[in-house]
């Protein structure tokens, strides 16, 4: 598989309005014209990039799959997406571009781990649209949730004044 179509049309869902915001007060041309060149874009890149996510979801080591899938595509993506707008002559670019960088940084972890836990996925693997978009709630919560929980568990352990976890001991509580 060389397309993921789900991950073209939650980027298009995403990144279109960023293209949209930020050149709206150049007028309903400039704005739209913006609109559809990121749509073109994202239906290009994002469904190659969700296709290559699910082929590597679950490769190893997790270490080189996160730079790659997370840092090196992205880029590679970024790259493209700026030449194309600034071919096509897309006012505010610079902001545009920023705002992008962002959003592809927090999605590209979201969408590999929506794809590991069986979300997004299409062919054979996949599930409907509509049962993805069901899931996706919990995803993004529990995606979120991550990192405060990962502060709370180790709270919960104690942590010595040298940073150090340690398991609690009754007489720490």
């Amino acid at each position: 598989m060389m397309w993921n179509w789900k991950s073209a049309w939650l980027s298009i869902i995403l990144r279109g309005p960023i293209f949209l915001g930020v050149t709206i007060r150049r007028g309903f041309f400039a704005s739209l014209s913006a609109l559809i060149t990121e749509c073109v874009v994202c239906a290009a890149t994002a469904g190659f990039y969700g296709a290559l996510v699910q082929n590597l979801r679950d490769a190893n080591p997790l270490w080189m799959t996160a730079v790659f899938l997370v840092f090196i595509v992205p880029a590679f993506f970024q790259v493209i997406e700026y030449l194309l707008h600034l071919a096509h002559g897309t006012p505010h670019l610079r902001v545009a571009e920023i705002i992008s960088v962002g959003v592809s940084a927090v999605s590209s972890l979201f969408n590999w781990y929506a794809m590991r836990r069986g979300a997004l996925l299409v062919g054979g693997e996949g599930e409907t649209f509509g049962a993805d978009v069901h899931r996706l709630p919990r995803l993004i919560y529990d995606f979120f949730a991550i990192v405060p929980r990962k502060i709370a568990g180790r709270g919960r352990r104690g942590v010595d004044s040298t940073g150090d976890s340690r398991t609690a001991k009754p007489e720490d509580s």
